[in-house]
């Protein structure tokens, strides 16, 4: 027995070198890049980095490029083997990557990116699972448990809450602290009966649960019609904010038994927005933005945000990205902004972010799985639309390749450093 344990031992081993192996050795092989400005401030793009895959030679390898450079974005089989560095070890997750780093001991075994809150005295994780009963007819547990961390004294403090319920799945949407309240918003999905939004309302110094606050977005105006709800928290997971969105879409009902693919396109009977002050309780229903109309439109979309006070919609074609933003504090809408891909050059909008008063387009100059055409990255005010900056990532060391494999690399995504 103990010299076949050796032998596995030895082969993992050797597994482990053989893939450390080929990975640096690929890794030096690779072409190096760097996003090269075309016009504009540098300094604009410090937080974007592209996402995408060289191809060239033999095998495909995911790689990075910024400002800075490029890198291979993902780890050898050794670094993943040896190494613990959190499930949030890339830049696309920095500030969940600076809770592991600041506090390991508080974030060991937390995973996902909801149920966080942070301010400058505490750091909280909540969430909530559903465990059904032997009888899956019968009811089951909802359970909340809350992790607590004062940061000034470095004490962690746990609480929870149980409801007997029967539903499908629940989890936690968002999480905000109020006054002497944390309030654990909860999506609750039940069998034929929609979602349900629950604020579980917990007392932060004694850990106590308070009271619940079922959020009510209506109800479908006839049997054969359902609500979809897209909920629209603040856009950075940690950040406080004193309220949260709910878009809510009354459609026709989805059926099991469709016989084309027109079928399963639900008809869109009303959009509204609802807004709901943790504090107080209240729902109120806000002004849907201009243009909202458009969201529908064959081969576009929509993407919705919340920035503290700021409501952000930003409609996307091929064509142009348009920018409504209302800010909620003072009931104002902004200016509306539209920037079509041809201020950016030849080619289609593949991708728009907002975030911190930018707006980050990436513009595909060409067929990506054809020709490896180099995309545009663009940074504009989002405040009147002015670009700010427009790069493109460059080869600048070759690395042994050969020339006409300089070019064989494919940006389809970008993120933003946060």
């Amino acid at each position: 027995m103990k010299r076949y344990m050796i032998t596995s031992a030895l082969i993992l081993l050797i597994l482990a070198s053989l893939g450390t192996f080929y990975a640096y050795g690929a890794e030096l092989r690779l072409p190096e890049y760097k996003l090269q400005t075309l016009e504009g401030d540098l300094a604009e793009a410090s937080k974007l980095t592209l996402l995408g895959s060289y191809v060239g030679g033999k095998g495909s390898y995911p790689i990075e490029v910024s400002t800075s450079g490029s890198k291979r974005s993902e780890q050898t089989f050794s670094n993943q083997w040896m190494k613990n560095k959190g499930p949030f070890h890339d830049q696309t997750f920095s500030e969940f990557k600076a809770l592991y780093k600041e506090h390991p001991g508080f974030m060991r075994g937390k995973k996902g990116t909801d149920g966080y809150y942070s301010d400058q005295d505490t750091l909280i994780f909540a969430k909530a699972s559903y465990t059904h009963s032997k009888d899956t007819d019968q009811e089951g547990t909802i359970r909340w448990s809350i992790d607590s961390l004062d940061l000034a004294t470095g004490k962690q403090v746990r609480y929870t809450d149980e409801l007997t319920d029967s539903v499908q799945y629940t989890n936690v949407i968002d999480v905000q602290k109020a006054g002497s309240e944390i309030h654990v918003l909860t999506n609750v999905n039940r069998v034929n009966s929609g979602n349900e939004l629950i604020d579980m309302v917990f007392n932060a110094e004694t850990g106590l649960p308070i009271h619940s606050v079922q959020v009510p977005l209506g109800k479908p105006s006839r049997n054969d019609r359902e609500l979809q709800i897209q909920i629209i928290a603040e856009k950075k997971p940690t950040a406080a904010n004193s309220r949260v969105l709910f878009l809510v879409t009354e459609s026709s009902k989805r059926t099991d038994n469709t016989v084309s693919a027109s079928d399963t396109i639900p008809t869109i009977f009303s959009e509204r927005l609802f807004e709901y002050q943790y504090a107080s309780g209240d729902v109120k229903e806000l002004p849907l933005v201009a243009g909202a109309e458009e969201e529908n439109r064959p081969g576009s979309w929509t993407l919705h945000s919340l920035e503290r006070a700021t409501y952000t919609t930003m409609h996307l074609s091929e064509e142009a990205v348009t920018i409504n933003r209302y800010d909620l504090s003072i009931g104002f809408a902004h200016p509306q902004v539209t920037i079509k891909a041809s201020q950016l050059g030849k080619g289609t909008i593949s991708q728009a972010q907002v975030a911190d008063g930018r707006i980050y387009l990436l513009l595909q100059t060409g067929d990506y799985f054809k020709n490896n055409s180099m995309p545009i990255i663009a940074v504009a005010d989002i405040t009147d639309g002015r670009i700010l900056y427009q790069g493109t990532p460059a080869p600048v060391k070759a690395n042994g390749r050969p020339d006409d494999q300089l070019d064989d690399a494919q940006f389809l995504n970008m993120t933003i450093m946060q």
